[in-house]
């Protein structure tokens, strides 16, 4: 397909960000006109009829989404964080799976402790939570996961199979994936013990963190982690999380956490 030009792009940033929060700057163009070249080529439109087609269908819309998000995600990644976990930890919000490596990563820890957790894993896009939900991965995606852990927890594929593993039931039962919008829609009544958010507020503006931040938090239990990538910061953000090591917050007691305006899109 053609490069998309100045206008179009803009449009495209415009309808990203309104519905998913995530900046794109024009060093992505090359990776946007890439990312839906294989809808334009499917749906045999040019650029801007694809756009009016994006506008107009909440379906094409959310193919659309799910073909821009960043999905790059292993087992075990920045695993120190992990170390936050333990037997008061039941109920744990992943709240960027991705296709599930970060949130069976969470739940054969768990159980490695000796608890079982009750795991929410939530994406943007339905086609990583399709892949959790399957469980299977190629062997080359395992290749960080402890071989105790790899031996418990995971099988071995057969037949058409072979060269992959899958998740075994014993945890895949722990966790739910849902679909969730990180700036448009409301988590429900359900308190967490810890949140881990992490390497997806990278993508988003100041006011976008703060809200997606204040979302969070009010969800997150007094006393309880809130865990972001290694290479985020919430330091010049306004939240009531103190910060007790890179990457890893904790949340303050109900009495001293500070009123917040919520932040609304649009």
């Amino acid at each position: 397909m053609k490069q998309l030009t100045k206008r179009q792009f803009r449009r495209y940033c415009d309808i990203v960000y309104s519905e998913s929060g995530i900046k794109l700057n024009e060093q992505k163009r090359e990776l946007l006109n890439a990312r839906i070249g294989k809808r334009i080529r499917k749906l045999n439109v040019q650029a801007d009829k694809y756009l009016s087609i994006v506008e107009k269908d909440p379906i094409e819309l959310n193919l659309f989404l799910d073909a821009i998000s960043t999905n790059h995600t292993y087992f075990f990644r920045e695993s120190d964080s992990f170390k936050y976990l333990d037997q008061s930890c039941k109920n744990i919000w992943c709240a960027a799976s991705s296709s599930g490596e970060e949130p069976y990563s969470l739940a054969t820890y768990c159980l490695e402790l000796g608890f079982t957790p009750s795991i929410l894993a939530t994406d943007i896009s339905d086609s990583c939570l399709a892949k959790g939900r399957k469980g299977v991965y190629p062997k080359k995606c395992i290749t960080n996961i402890p071989k105790n852990i790899l031996r418990r927890y995971f099988q071995k594929g057969q037949g058409k199979w072979e060269g992959h593993v899958k998740v075994k039931q014993s945890v895949s039962k722990l966790i739910t994936f849902e679909k969730f919008n990180l700036l448009k829609d409301s988590p429900s009544s359900r308190i967490f013990d810890i949140i881990f958010c992490r390497n997806v507020m990278i993508y988003f503006d100041k006011p976008t963190k703060e809200a997606v931040l204040h979302k969070l938090v009010r969800v997150l239990k007094p006393g309880g982690y809130f865990i972001i990538g290694g290479s985020e910061s919430l330091s010049s953000l306004n939240h009531s999380l103190k910060y007790i090591e890179p990457s890893v917050y904790k949340c303050a007691d109900l009495d001293a956490m500070p009123n917040m305006t919520p932040y609304r899109a649009g």
